[in-house]
């Protein structure tokens, strides 16, 4: 055999032991991406994407100095006595992902563990991140749109509650285009759940929310870095709040739709403006800096919370003092609380975030609304073939470590819960439980 031949057949198998090597050895930082299908057209993002999906980035970007900025956050919150003080529970989870095989009996034990505690709060929040659109059904790995009954069991349980309000402005809102958004925004409110993000006139995009709560009002806004590469339709570009919160140049990134909506709020009467953002990069730990600097400008203009979701994965949260003294807080990403066609265990953790805000007169007779403290509650979704169907459930990870090491492993609990709890613990505790914060 010639040595020519002998390169060409052995050439093949060192380009597949050499994508095997890289897809497998994980990275120790990101690199710059804007994580959109409008940007998914080179094969080397393809490859980059895929050796993420196999093993998240578990470190901030070189040079940021985020793993530090995060390590260092205080959460003891302070300040002057307030006059009439009242309290309010907030309560979030991150995405809420439709599947065929939820429905029935394969979700009856899926609040189990959490459902008592999420559905215990003053204000309820979640992403619901796919349309609901019987006339036009898609079920696809990067597009959904179903009937009714895929979204029944997420949106809450009769023994507990439901959410009070659902952000729809993500990347899945426009899979079935304008029918999907409008179809979506009526079955909502024929159930009375409120929701925001998702728009069928213009005039609806300004009017978001502002529910009354213990006496205040809190204003909820909501808004997605893209749409997956389907565009909005001519003459219905307000149908969903898109904001390019992801863009590598800031000339990209326009906030304005934001600001208009903060300025509105506060018109209105608001007290406390919450945020839902649909951002951030897929498989990796930490956000990066451009979307850190955003969310604090976002804060100075008078966001007072910011609930993020959308990475498949937790990212960290922030406390953050605004130029005018307020005590803002960031959850960069809550994760997906169950997910679809995702199935490495990192992908299947999220957590619930409660904020607790304490509201009164100030000194000088004006209404402070602040926040007091903060706990987080880590959950492992888990699904498991049982009797020929599958059982849902959504775990606590602090109920389900604190009886493994007592040598007690839940009935319900599968060999590979055991084995996806035991490695979550690790990794929340290592990474995603900052000092200061109770964990539940």
């Amino acid at each position: 055999m010639s040595t020519t031949v002998a390169v060409l057949l052995l050439l093949p198998a060192a380009v597949v032991v050499g994508l095997g090597v890289f897809l497998l050895l994980p990275l120790r930082h990101p690199l710059p991406t804007e994580s959109d299908y409008s940007h998914r057209s080179t094969p080397w993002w393809h490859l980059y994407y895929g050796k993420k999906y196999l093993r998240s980035i578990k470190r901030a970007a070189k040079r940021s100095g985020l793993e530090e900025h995060f390590r260092s956050q205080s959460f003891d919150f302070d300040g002057p006595a307030l006059a009439e003080p009242r309290r309010i529970v907030i309560k979030a989870v991150g995405d809420l992902m439709a599947r065929r095989d939820m429905q029935g009996d394969a979700s009856r034990h899926l609040w189990d563990e959490i459902g008592e505690y999420l559905f215990d709060a003053d204000l309820k929040l979640g992403n619901l991140e796919f349309a609901i659109n019987p006339n036009w059904v898609i079920e696809k790995i990067v597009r959904y749109s179903v009937p009714p009954s895929y979204a029944e069991m997420l949106l809450g349980d009769p023994r507990f509650g439901r959410f009070d309000l659902l952000a729809l402005a993500n990347n899945h809102i426009n899979d079935s285009l304008s029918q999907g958004i409008r179809s979506t925004c009526d079955h909502l409110d024929a159930l009375g759940l409120t929701h925001v993000g998702a728009n069928r006139s213009a005039a609806e995009q300004d009017r978001f929310p502002i529910l009354e709560v213990e006496g205040i009002k809190i204003a909820v806004l909501a808004y997605t870095f893209s749409t997956n590469d389907i565009p909005l339709e001519p003459g219905f570009e307000f149908g969903t709040n898109l904001v390019r919160f992801n863009a590598l140049k800031d000339e990209d990134y326009d906030p304005s739709l934001i600001l208009r909506h903060i300025a509105l709020a506060r018109e209105r009467g608001a007290d406390y403006i919450i945020s839902s953002h649909h951002w951030g990069i897929e498989h990796e730990y930490y956000p990066p800096k451009r979307l850190v600097e955003r969310a604090h400008d976002l804060c100075d203009a008078g966001i007072d919370l910011i609930v993020g979701h959308h990475p498949h994965g937790l990212n960290p949260v922030e406390r953050y003092r605004a130029r005018d003294g307020r005590d803002c807080l960031v959850f960069y990403s809550l994760g997906s609380l169950n997910t679809y066609g995702l199935i490495s265990t990192i992908h299947k953790f999220s957590q619930i975030a409660e904020v607790v805000l304490e509201a009164g007169m100030g000194k000088d007779g004006a209404t402070v609304v602040r926040p007091r403290a903060i706990a987080l509650t880590p959950v492992y979704y888990s699904r498991n073939r049982i009797r020929g169907g599958f059982e849902h459930r959504l775990l606590s990870l602090r109920k389900g470590i604190d009886a493994l090491r007592s040598g007690q492993t839940p009935e319900h609990y599968s060999r590979k819960d055991v084995r996806s709890i035991r490695y979550l613990a690790g990794q929340y505790e290592r990474y995603f439980c900052p000092p200061g914060i109770e964990y539940r």
